[in-house]
């Protein structure tokens, strides 16, 4: 709690005030344990706003945000195989608190704000930045870091919307706060510089080699080929057989090339 609340002071996620110009909707401290690759448990905790409480037209308008697609991630790997081309990860910290929020919303005090904070216990909250559980989050969230994206010479692909291609060898797939950063060895220079330049405009983690991504966990081997893929715990794979994975990696191998190629020229 003491680094979620650190992380939104440093944010300037909200200000606290005495009285509010519309109802004010509740918020609360929701705890989750997750699992990195290796197994080892972890603690996380978000401060959510009660977006259920949230009405259209005055704390809210537009909500759709695109996230990156399942098929995209397995042609990812497929490709990332195929090609020997290396594949990191990368995480945003806090995402939701990067963007302005776009309404005016009030919040009211959360639980233990006393013990974090020295601040009054009484009032309420003008939320200045997107906390996590408003309706509104994930589009405004997705807005910034695709301008960011597209700013520093990337370009959207049609077939997935969160997936970006340079035409310098290096291709990035978005999932909400996840970003799969892949690029072949002669692009390593300009990943390098893409990282650098998500690290400047976002706090971020720099998870290294890709292990774990939207729910599926990836082995390698030292030369780069993917031994296994597997479906969160259970062991499975994508593939029935070498020849259905030879089939469908050269397909999509075909229309990536094209798309890249046509992009340069």
């Amino acid at each position: 709690m003491q680094e979620e609340y650190a992380s939104l002071m440093e944010n300037n996620a909200f200000t606290l005030v005495k009285h509010t110009k519309s109802k004010p909707i509740g918020c609360k401290w929701v705890y989750k344990t997750k699992y990195y690759p290796d197994g080892t448990l972890r603690y996380k905790v978000r401060l959510v706003v009660k977006g259920y409480e949230q009405v259209k037209g005055i704390d809210f308008d537009e909500t759709y945000a695109p996230v990156g697609k399942l098929t995209t991630l397995r042609y990812l790997v497929c490709f990332m195989a195929y090609n020997s081309w290396n594949s990191d990860h990368l995480n945003v910290v806090t995402a939701f608190i990067n963007p302005e929020i776009d309404k005016v919303v009030y919040a009211e005090l959360p639980e233990g704000i006393d013990w974090l904070s020295e601040s009054p216990s009484t009032g309420f909250l003008q939320l200045n930045k997107v906390l996590y559980g408003l309706k509104q989050a994930s589009r405004l969230w997705h807005q910034s870091i695709d301008g960011f994206l597209l700013s520093i010479g990337f370009y959207k692909t049609s077939a997935d919307y969160n997936l970006y291609i340079c035409n310098k060898g290096v291709m990035l797939l978005l999932y909400v706060d996840d970003i799969q950063l892949l690029y072949a060895e002669s692009a390593k220079s300009r990943a390098i510089d893409v990282k650098q330049s998500l690290m400047r405009q976002y706090k971020m983690k720099n998870l290294g080699p890709v292990k774990q991504f939207l729910g599926l966990e990836i082995n390698r081997l030292p030369d780069g080929s993917i031994t296994t893929v597997i479906y969160q715990h259970e062991s499975s794979s994508i593939w029935d057989g070498e020849h259905e994975y030879g089939q469908y990696v050269n397909g999509l191998q075909d229309q990536t090339g094209q798309r890249v190629k046509q992009r340069q020229s």
